[in-house]
């Protein structure tokens, strides 16, 4: 009796559990945490302390190119020279909004509608890059001097960031 006890609480668990990511899938897949931005690279813990956005063209469309770092060898902000370390990186329309991840694996990409919107995951000590397709980013607003956003973005087991981030927007 005990062990059908046991059996039966861990396929409604299993059940409950599969119910959570269907909800996730409806959603796009992604469900922000409200904490400073943090998560693993390569199954190692990882905290943005720092970054920066800046802002580019691409095929005439404005973008904002945003770093995201946990160590800087030198400088803040706008004035970092280079990152050390794990560090995050991504591009994004230059607008408010909610962007979710995806790639576009099509062959002919010169003729797609279709964009791939990705964030790479830099593992600094293995010289990595894990590529998360996986989530969202939130762009809640942007300044003449910062960007505020979260994220959701997962790319193995042990690779993935999520959380709140405020950057310098550098000119």
């Amino acid at each position: 009796m005990k062990r059908s006890t046991i059996l039966l609480a861990l396929l409604i668990g299993l059940a409950i559990s599969c119910k959570d990511d269907d909800a996730d899938e409806k959603n796009g897949g992604y469900s922000f945490k409200d904490q400073d931005l943090g998560g693993m690279v390569g199954g190692v813990l990882w905290t943005q302390r720092s970054g920066f956005a800046q802002e580019e063209s691409y095929d005439g469309e404005e973008i904002l190119g945003i770093d995201l770092v946990e160590t800087v060898s030198s400088g803040e902000g706008c004035d970092m020279f280079m990152p050390d370390g794990d560090y995050i990186f991504f591009d994004v329309p230059n607008k408010v909004g909610l962007y979710e991840l995806s790639i576009n694996w099509d062959a002919d990409l010169a003729n797609s509608t279709e964009e791939s919107l990705t964030v790479t995951l830099y593992d600094g000590d293995d010289k990595m890059n894990y590529i998360a397709t996986k989530g969202a980013i939130e762009i809640l607003s942007i300044t003449d001097t910062e960007i505020t956003g979260r994220i959701d973005a997962r790319a193995e087991e042990g690779t993935y960031v999520n959380g709140n981030f405020t950057v310098a927007l550098c000119k």
